[in-house]
């Protein structure tokens, strides 16, 4: 996950530079309205703006695909922590790091968010992924949480019913716009 940027000239605005930059420049509607109160200002030779803050597509953060970066002892790093969460079988934790060898290592890393069963696999999102390439990835996923669901049902858990679940789905929409906004 990367958080775009755009990089002062010293002569352009910062709606300028935004405007012309090939990627943030079809996302004006993300951007602009987000830096509204910086937009006139002239950024200094090579400084750098931070464009997104939160980590999420749709909020404009970068996706690239990291799976061939992936190590053995990220690998037993993660599966330990995910051990410890009672009925955690399938999910993705979003982390934060200084230096990314040593995550490689399994060390110094911070989670700042566990998604479960809901969560996507973010590599799709990567723009050399090809559309076929991400619906298979999710069908693997979707096949996978099945499976969990109906290991989960052999030992005895009752699926929701579909009025529980549209309970807890609308629960969810009205929680949701309380709260905090984050760009």
């Amino acid at each position: 996950k990367y958080f775009p940027h755009v990089y002062g000239d010293g002569r352009r605005t910062l709606r300028e530079l935004i405007l012309d930059d090939p990627r943030a420049g079809r996302l004006p509607h993300l951007y602009l309205r987000r830096h509204a109160a910086r937009l006139e200002e002239v950024p200094a030779p090579g400084q750098a703006i931070r464009l997104a803050f939160a980590g999420s597509h749709s909020r404009g953060a970068i996706f690239r695909n990291g799976n061939d970066l992936v190590t053995a002892a990220m690998e037993a790093r993660f599966d330990a922590i995910a051990q410890r969460l009672p009925e955690f079988y399938f999910g993705r934790f979003d982390i934060r790091f200084a230096d990314f060898a040593q995550v490689r290592e399994g060390q110094a890393f911070t989670i700042v968010e566990a998604n479960g069963a809901g969560a996507e696999s973010t590599h799709i999102w990567d723009r050399r992924t090809t559309l076929l390439r991400a619906w298979a990835d999710l069908m693997r996923q979707y096949r996978l949480l099945f499976q969990i669901g109906r290991a989960n049902r052999d030992r005895g858990f009752r699926p929701l019913s579909l009025r529980e679940f549209r309970r807890w789905h609308r629960r969810e929409k009205e929680l949701t716009p309380l709260y905090p906004a984050t760009d």
